[in-house]
């Protein structure tokens, strides 16, 4: 699962896929937006309105179709500097995207994700940690929905405190405390009739309980499209598919006591329009487990407007 649903909600992923995720930010550093797309619609990956729409062209629809981003990969231990396959992670996030008159994205979304067994590729209910060797209950995530606007700069920086009603999902992401939030758009690259924009997400809680460790978490999207689409204005969506790194600290579900080390991810993943274009071992998952969220996406979105 992009981990981005391990954000805070305020920043949720549930723009991820992306998951992953992010908000309105208090704080911006950077270019600042232009208040309209350049007239003749052209991409320009120099206009942060410019790169933010086309990105979301690549993940989502202009029109307001639900559009269905999904990773499967692999998420690893790390302990002096030893990496240990940990089990596979398979997310759908679910969303609704809406461009704003001054170039920002309106997002609505949330999002199905499951840990997996390494070997059956089956819904993991429990893990023996091998650090440890204990076996710990592994969360099935419902994350959201959540709706944020995202607005179109480079680099931009938030630091939020207290605290908000939180699902379980959440409680098992990420402990009770303030949380400092940076993202970055781009780079992009151009090249061979591609384009390529990454988005980068890094987060930082630190836990209201002063013994507890602090939770780390940074992730890096990068989404490949058809050149020739994107300098096509009109289209409100363009095929792309999806590649996925991330970083974090031992999440409080796994139950780590203490020890030094971490987690890296990495994953790949496109979008569909349709419950059918899921990869077949995800749509079963979530059939299997959240048979109303996946039947009808659009009554949970339609909660938050």
């Amino acid at each position: 699962m992009s981990d981005s649903s391990e954000l805070p909600s305020q920043a949720s992923r549930r723009y991820v896929l992306a998951g992953g995720v992010a908000a309105g930010m208090a704080l911006s550093v950077g270019a600042t937006a232009s208040k309209t797309l350049a007239a003749n619609g052209n991409f320009d990956p120099s206009d942060p309105v410019s790169v933010l729409r086309n990105l979301h062209r690549m993940r989502g629809s202009e029109e307001g179709h639900i559009a269905m981003g999904w990773l499967k990969g692999q998420r690893y231990g790390v302990v002096d500097a030893e990496i240990i396959p940990l089990m596979g992670m398979v997310t759908g996030t679910f969303a609704r995207h809406k461009v704003l008159p001054n170039g920002s994205i309106e997002l609505t979304s949330f999002e199905l994700a499951f840990y997996t067994d390494l070997g059956t590729g089956k819904v993991l209910d429990t893990l023996k940690i091998p650090y440890t060797g204990k076996t710990v209950d592994v969360p099935r995530l419902l994350l959201g929905p959540n709706k944020s606007v995202i607005r179109p700069v480079f680099h931009e920086l938030t630091e939020m405190g207290g605290e908000v009603e939180r699902t379980d999902s959440e409680t098992a992401m990420r402990p009770v405390g303030s949380t400092r939030f940076e993202r970055w758009l781009g780079p992009v690259t151009v090249k061979d009739g591609h384009v390529w924009i990454t988005e980068v997400s890094s987060a930082k809680v630190v836990s209201a309980d002063l013994t507890a460790d602090k939770v780390i978490y940074s992730e890096s999207v990068t989404y490949k499209g058809d050149h020739e689409d994107i300098m096509n204005p009109d289209l409100p969506t363009v095929s792309s598919t999806l590649s996925y790194t991330g970083i974090t600290s031992w999440r409080p579900w796994m139950e780590m006591g203490g020890l030094p080390g971490h987690t890296t991810s990495h994953a790949l993943g496109s979008k569909s329009f349709d419950v059918d274009g899921l990869p077949d071992d995800y749509r079963e998952m979530a059939e299997r487990f959240y048979p109303e969220a996946i039947a009808d996406p659009a009554a949970i979105l339609d909660k938050l407007g």
